[in-house]
C-alpha cells in the first residue's frame, strides 16, 4: 500500500526546492545506429503499456535488468511526433539503470506471462521463495512491482533525483521533451531507503508492497497517477486493471472448444490490446527489432480484428495511419504523399504495398463501425493522392501490371536506395535481391496485382461517399480492375501448376522469367494475395494458388512457414471445404508452440513468427489479428459489405 503523498502544500515547497529546472542529459543510445537491436538477456519479457511505455525484464545469471523506455501518454498526445518518439532506432531511457539483483536465471522458477499481469515464481538453491508480480497498468503510463517476500530494487538517475519521504523523481529533457521519471513507495523507513557510494539508490521491499515505476511530462501528471492508487493492495490494483480492460477484452471473445487454442485466443486478444497503444501506434511485435510503427503491420492487426468481431482498434489505428503519411522528396525536389514501410516519416523503405493497407484501414473503419467521419476530413484525399502517386510509380500501361522497385521491403536495383536500409539509415548487404540464381532490377508480384485491385474496389466505393471527389477517378479505377482480371488470368496463370504464379521478374540482364508457388519458399505475400480481400479478382485461380501453397510450403520452405499468412490460408481454405478437423491440424503446430516456455522469451500463450522457430520472436499483433480473423470464420465471415453466419463444430460462439 502506497502512502498518500499528493498536494501536500508542505510537500510541494520541499520537493520544488530540492530540484531544480530540468536539465538535458546526454542521451540514452550507446552507438550511432541502435545496438544490440535484440534483447541481449538470457530471457526476456517485454511489457507494451497503451499510454506508451514500456518495460523490459531482461534475466541474466546475476541480476534482471528494468528497462524503462519513455513515451508521451497516449490518452493525451496522440501527435506523430509523441507516438514515435522512441523507438527502436531512437529512444529515451526513464532511467540509465533499474534492476532487481536478487533475481536471476537460476533462481526464476516459473514465468507466468500476460502482457497486463505477470508473475515469477522464485526459489533459490538454498529453498528462499518470492514472487514478483509486474502489472501493466491499463490506462496511466507507468508500472506497478510487487514482491512478496524480501528483495531489493535499484535506480540510478541522469543526474540526480529529487528524493522525499516517499518518491524519487527526475525532471529532465532529451530531444526537446520535459520528462519525469519517478518511482513511488511506501516510505523510507519501510522500504529501506538508501543510496550507494556509487550512486545507486536502492529499495527494499516484501509483503506485497507495491513500487510504482513510471514517467510524465510534468510533476502534476505524475502526482496526479500515483494518488489514483494511494492505500490500495496489489489485489485491488490488479481488480480494478481488470476492470478498464473488460470492455475491450469482453468484445469478439472467440469461444473455441479445444482449451489449447482458446487459451492462446485469451491471452493474443490481451497481446493485441497492449500491442496498440490510445493514440493508434501499432507495434510489429513485442521486441525491440519490431519497436517500429509498419503500415502493414498495424493495418493488418487493426483491420482483421475488427472483420472478427473487435472495431475497437480501427478506430485508434485508422484515423492515426491516415493523417500520417509519408511525406517523400523526390529526386526532382517536389514531394509526394505515400503510405509505404513505416508510417508517418520519410526514414522508410518504398515497400509498395503501405497503400493497400492505407487504404485497407479506411474501408475497414467505415463498414466495421458505420462511422463516416473520417471522409470529412483530409484522409481520403490524401488517399486519392496517395493512390494516383503510387499508380504513376508503379502502373505499367503497356503490360496492364504493376511493376515494382522494391521485392517485399527489399530495394532492387532500380531503386534509388538499394544498398540502405532507410529506415535506420545504413548500409544493408544481403541476398534478398536475388531470384532463381539472378538479380532482380524490378518485380511484379502477384500479391502486388491483387492489392492493386483491392486498392481500385475499395477506392471506388470509398468515392461513392464523397462523389465531389470523383471527378473521373471511379472510372479509371474500375478500368484497372479489369486489366488486372484479365492480365491476372493470362499472363498470370501457371499451366503446369494449374494455379497462379508467385511473380513475374525482371532481371538486371535485361531478361524476363516466372517464378512458381512450387519453388517459392516463402511465400507470405502470396499468401495474404490469394486469402486476405477483400475483394478476390479470380477467386477460383486464387483458391486453387492457395491449395498449391498449403501443400508445398512446409516441404520447401527454408526457415518454416509463417503463421500470420499461415492463419488467413487456413481460413480460406476452410472456407472453400478444407473441414474443421484439417484445419485444427493445420493450425495446430502454431498453438503448440505458442503455448511453449521458451528460453530467449519466456512469454508462454503468446504467438511466435515461424513455424519450428519457437525461440523467435513473440507477441507479433499482426499475427493475432490473422489467427481471431481465420477462426472466426467458423462462425461469421466478413463480407466487402455484411457479414454471412454460418453452425461451426470448433467455435460455440464470439
Amino acid at each position: 500500500m502506497l502512502k498518500k503523498i499528493l498536494f501536500s502544500g508542505l510537500f510541494l515547497m520541499s520537493s520544488f526546492s530540492m530540484i531544480a529546472q530540468p536539465v538535458n542529459i546526454n542521451g540514452a543510445m550507446n552507438s550511432i545506429f541502435a545496438s544490440p537491436v535484440i534483447e541481449e538477456g538470457k530471457r526476456n519479457i517485454i511489457l507494451q503499456n497503451r499510454c506508451g511505455n514500456r518495460l523490459t525484464l531482461l534475466v541474466f545469471d546475476d541480476k534482471t535488468s528494468l528497462e524503462f523506455i519513455y513515451k508521451p501518454n497516449a490518452f493525451r498526445r496522440k501527435e506523430y511526433r509523441a507516438r514515435n518518439f522512441s523507438n527502436r532506432d531512437n529512444f529515451t531511457l526513464l532511467f540509465p539503470e533499474a534492476s532487481l539483483p536478487m533475481i536471476s536465471n537460476g533462481n526464476i522458477a516459473s514465468y507466468e506471462y500476460d502482457p497486463f499481469v505477470t508473475r515469477l515464481k522464485i526459489q533459490n538453491q538454498h529453498g528462499a521463495r518470492n514472487e514478483i508480480t509486474v502489472v501493466n497498468v491499463a490506462d496511466e503510463n507507468m508500472f506497478a512491482l510487487s514482491a512478496s517476500a524480501p528483495t531489493v530494487l535499484t535506480f540510478k538517475p541522469h543526474r540526480q533525483f529529487a528524493v522525499t519521504s516517499s518518491l524519487l523523481y527526475e525532471k529532465f529533457v532529451d530531444r526537446g521533451e520535459e520528462i519525469v521519471s519517478f518511482v513511488a513507495f511506501r516510505n523510507m523507513e519501510q522500504n529501506r531507503f538508501r543510496v550507494l557510494k556509487d550512486g545507486t539508490y536502492v529499495l527494499q521491499l516484501f509483503e506485497n508492497d507495491v513500487i510504482f515505476i513510471g514517467g510524465e511530462e510534468n510533476e502534476y501528471q505524475m502526482h496526479r497517477a500515483i494518488h489514483r492508487f494511494d492505500e490500495k493492495s496489489l489485489e485491488e490494483i490488479i481488480a480494478e486493471n481488470e476492470r478498464r480492460l473488460a470492455p475491450q477484452m469482453n468484445q469478439g471473445r472467440i469461444y473455441y472448444r479445444n482449451p489449447d487454442f482458446q487459451r492462446v485466443l485469451d491471452i493474443n486478444h490481451r497481446v493485441v490490446y497492449s500491442g496498440i497503444d490510445e493514440g493508434g501506434a501499432c507495434f510489429g511485435a513485442l521486441n525491440r527489432i519490431y519497436y517500429l510503427i509498419w503500415v502493414r503491420d498495424g493495418s493488418m492487426t487493426a483491420s482483421l480484428m475488427a472483420r472478427a468481431g473487435n472495431p475497437g482498434l480501427i478506430k485508434c489505428w485508422a484515423p492515426f495511419l491516415l493523417n500520417n503519411p509519408n511525406v517523400v522528396r523526390r529526386q526532382d525536389g517536389t514531394t509526394a504523399k505515400e503510405f509505404l514501410q513505416i508510417a508517418g516519416t520519410r526514414w522508410t523503405r518504398n515497400e509498395d504495398d503501405g497503400i493497400y493497407y492505407a487504404v485497407m484501414s479506411l474501408y475497414t473503419y467505415f463498414k466495421t463501425t458505420g462511422q463516416d467521419d473520417l471522409f470529412s476530413g483530409d484522409p481520403l484525399p490524401v488517399l486519392i493522392e496517395a493512390v494516383q502517386n503510387y499508380l504513376s510509380k508503379n502502373w505499367d500501361s503497356n503490360r496492364k501490371m504493376v511493376i515494382s522497385s522494391t521485392i517485399g521491403e527489399t530495394p532492387l536495383r532500380d531503386d534509388p536506395y538499394f544498398g540502405y536500409d532507410v529506415v535506420n539509415g545504413n548500409y544493408e548487404h544481403n541476398d534478398y535481391h536475388l531470384s532463381q540464381g539472378k538479380e532482380l532490377r524490378r518485380s511484379a508480384t502477384l500479391y502486388l496485382q491483387v492489392n492493386t485491385y483491392n486498392i481500385m474496389m475499395m477506392m471506388t466505393e470509398l468515392l461513392s461517399c464523397r462523389s465531389d471527389l470523383d471527378k473521373g477517378l471511379s472510372a479509371q479505377y474500375l478500368r484497372i480492375a479489369r486489366e488486372l482480371q484479365e492480365t491476372l488470368r493470362k499472363v498470370y496463370y501457371d499451366k503446369a501448376n494449374d494455379c497462379l504464379y508467385s511473380a513475374i521478374e525482371f532481371y538486371a540482364d535485361g531478361t524476363e522469367g516466372t517464378l512458381n508457388f512450387k519453388t517459392d519458399n516463402n511465400p507470405w505475400e502470396g499468401s495474404w494475395a490469394c486469402s486476405v480481400g477483400p475483394f478476390f479478382p479470380v477467386p477460383d485461380l486464387q483458391l486453387k494458388t492457395a491449395r498449391v501453397i498449403y501443400s508445398t510450403w512446409p516441404k520447401i520452405t527454408k526457415q518454416g512457414y509463417g503463421y500470420c499468412p499461415w492463419n488467413t490460408l487456413g481460413g480460406m481454405l476452410y472456407e472453400y471445404g478444407l473441414g474443421s478437423s484439417r484445419y485444427e491440424e493445420m493450425l495446430s503446430l502454431e498453438i503448440k508452440e505458442a503455448n511453449m516456455l521458451t528460453r530467449k522469451y519466456p512469454m508462454p500463450g503468446a504467438l511466435t513468427e515461424y513455424s519450428t522457430n519457437p525461440e523467435g520472436w513473440r507477441g507479433l499483433p499482426f499475427s493475432a489479428g490473422s489467427l481471431f480473423f481465420s477462426m472466426s470464420g467458423h462462425i461469421i465471415q466478413s463480407l466487402p459489405s455484411g457479414i454471412a453466419v454460418r453452425a461451426s463444430e470448433k467455435v460455440d460462439s464470439i
